[in-house]
């Protein structure tokens, strides 16, 4: 394959997450303008593409640090002139990339992601075009347990919310740690990094450096709210149901029976004083 290089240099942005940020309805407003985004020379690849059983990101560069993948039908630089096509910046956004939510028991590894380093620096010296930057939203731990454990629910494993936080207590979401090893992993250029609770007012901030300073139009936000969680209702109704029952299809069955609204209220798995404290520290 013959490649005329782009008249501009290429670049590429890596959202990985994390996990519970509002990483859908981020990938959903970039999807939407796909036909804008190609026209200034960028390529957005969302789950849909990059997580394709034996298809998928790791499967088409042959990386490593994903196990037990085939031998690709490209050469890495063959898959990297395919993926940018004629454009000049890839942006590639998936938050599994560095690791999923929870195990098959619903715990969430510790430290966080644990293989996110390596599995960075391999992309990033896979790719060869510099430093990769890489954004990152977190979320105060208290909610991001709340609907990590809605989450939990919608999988395939019926687990108590008490069972759940003495297998993931706060103390491991520690965000800090997270992103001093993204800091500390060779390839990664600047990390850019935002909080879900600032993710409506910094929507057109995060959008703009994900497209680069070569743009000048702005990416309408989703009309839609994307993977609500669960209502109290919905919980209670899930967690009544006998054991060994299909809590996965049950506790789906309830989100829709008992939506989270005025109705409704939002499942809180920690009291006001436990939320008050953790985002002392949290906003610090």
């Amino acid at each position: 394959m013959t490649h005329t290089p782009p008249s501009q240099s290429r670049s590429v942005a890596l959202h990985i997450g994390a996990h519970k940020t509002a990483t859908t309805h981020l990938q959903r407003s970039l999807q939407s303008h796909q036909s804008a985004l190609i026209d200034a020379g960028i390529r957005f690849y969302g789950p849909d593409l990059l997580r394709r059983p034996k298809r998928g990101l790791p499967d088409m560069l042959g990386l490593k640090t994903h196990k037990n993948l085939p031998e690709p039908t490209r050469s890495a630089p063959d898959q990297i002139d395919f993926m940018f096509k004629d454009g000049h910046r890839l942006i590639l956004s998936d938050e599994n990339f560095i690791g999923v939510l929870h195990d098959r028991d619903g715990r969430i590894l510790s430290p966080l992601y644990p293989r996110a380093a390596p599995r960075v620096e391999e992309l990033a010296t896979t790719l060869d075009l510099g430093a990769v930057d890489i954004y990152l939203g977190l979320r105060n731990p208290t909610g991001f347990l709340t609907s990590a454990y809605s989450q939990a629910l919608l999988g395939e494993r019926k687990v108590g919310f008490a069972e759940y936080l003495q297998m993931n207590p706060l103390r491991q979401v520690f965000w800090s740690g997270l992103v001093a090893r993204l800091r500390a992993t060779p390839g990664v250029g600047h990390i850019y990094v935002w909080r879900q609770e600032d993710y409506r007012t910094m929507f057109h901030d995060i959008c703009g450096a994900l497209l680069g300073p070569s743009v000048d139009f702005r990416i309408a936000p989703y009309p839609e709210r994307l993977h609500l969680g669960l209502s109290e209702a919905a919980i209670a109704d899930a967690l009544s149901q006998p054991d060994g029952a299909d809590i996965r299809r049950i506790s789906v069955a309830a989100r829709e029976a008992f939506p989270v609204g005025d109705t409704y209220p939002a499942f809180a798995l920690f009291s006001v004083s436990d939320v008050a404290k953790v985002a002392a520290d949290y906003d610090h």
